[in-house]
């Protein structure tokens, strides 16, 4: 998992294929990002090749998300939880969550990471994700030999590039004739997503033809967590974005645009989902990596001089 602090998506990944980020520094880090290919974007958000080397133990946090994270290890890293769901530490699948993760790493540490939405982790896994929700389990477990054989293949591939080929091909196999969850509940769980949490259940409800608690459950069992929880992290994600954006606004203006009562709504949130208040998320030299899925596009510093406070740059 990388760092807020040094990762940039630089918004959403552009789909069919293509390279969207790269970064390395000599011996310590190196990570690479590219979306899937075209036909696999409704299920898959993008993927992640990394390397870190860390001499003495990192504190890295999995903050809550609306998505099913999938790391494949290429090495055996050393991995202890700190807080949050039990931790597999050989390949863990995420599972949606509506509180952050944290774990210490120490070592070598290489592998994959896939990003799946509600979608293509129901047709991967074959099961409700309620079943995995608020969870850390192995890859194999969920996925048997597959994902042993998966495992063995990106380990065999030249580069990174030669892996995400491997992962297109895999996938597009694996999900495009999968049975898929009710498309009432994929475009639900995409409304509240884009909007930012914005959109009231009783609205996708009635998009849908459904009466609200019938959506509301089928919801929570099919996509792993209520309707309600989904919009209040994607409310907090979209906050994120306008926080780290080219000019903030203020923290109250922040709350209000985002749908917050207050500031100390906000921070609250914050505190809840992603562990830390949103000064404390973007205060240099932070020492914890903090992983915020694909949906976050992120500069990798805030901007210089800026007072959060005020919203305004300072002279």
């Amino acid at each position: 998992m990388l760092s807020v602090l040094r990762m940039s998506l630089m918004g959403s990944p552009e789909p069919g294929g293509t390279a969207v980020g790269e970064s390395s520094s000599p011996g310590d880090e190196f990570w690479k990002t590219r979306s899937p290919d075209r036909r696999l974007a409704r299920w898959v958000s993008f993927y992640l090749a990394f390397q870190r080397i860390a001499p003495v133990p990192e504190t890295r946090t999995v903050a809550a998300l609306n998505s099913v994270v999938v790391v494949i290890d290429l090495d055996t890293p050393v991995r202890h939880q700190v807080s949050g769901s039990p931790l597999a530490t050989v390949s863990p699948v995420v599972g949606l969550s509506n509180t952050p993760m944290t774990y210490t790493r120490v070592g070598r540490e290489r592998g994959i990471v896939i990003e799946l939405t509600p979608l293509g982790a129901r047709a991967l896994f074959g099961l409700p994700l309620r079943e995995i929700s608020r969870t850390i389990v192995r890859f194999e477990d969920l996925l048997g030999t597959r994902a042993c054989l998966l495992r063995e293949e990106l380990q065999e591939a030249r580069d990174s590039n030669h892996r995400f080929r491997i992962l297109d091909r895999r996938l597009s196999s694996w999900l495009l004739n999968e049975p898929e969850m009710p498309k009432s509940l994929d475009r639900s769980w995409r409304s509240l997503t884009i909007s930012g949490g914005a959109v009231k259940v009783d609205d996708l409800a009635e998009r849908a033809g459904l009466s609200r608690q019938y959506l509301a459950t089928r919801f929570h069992r099919e996509v792993g967590l209520p309707p309600k929880v989904v919009g209040r992290i994607a409310r907090c994600h979209r906050a994120i974005r306008l926080l780290t954006g080219a000019c903030p606004p203020p923290l109250p203006r922040l709350a209000a645009l985002c749908g917050y009562t207050d500031q100390a709504h906000l921070n609250r949130d914050f505190r809840l989902l992603i562990g830390r208040t949103p000064t404390a998320l973007l205060r240099p030299g932070s020492a914890t990596d903090l992983y915020l899925g694909s949906l976050i596009s992120l500069r990798p510093t805030p901007p210089t001089g800026t007072n959060l406070e005020s919203g305004c740059p300072i002279p």
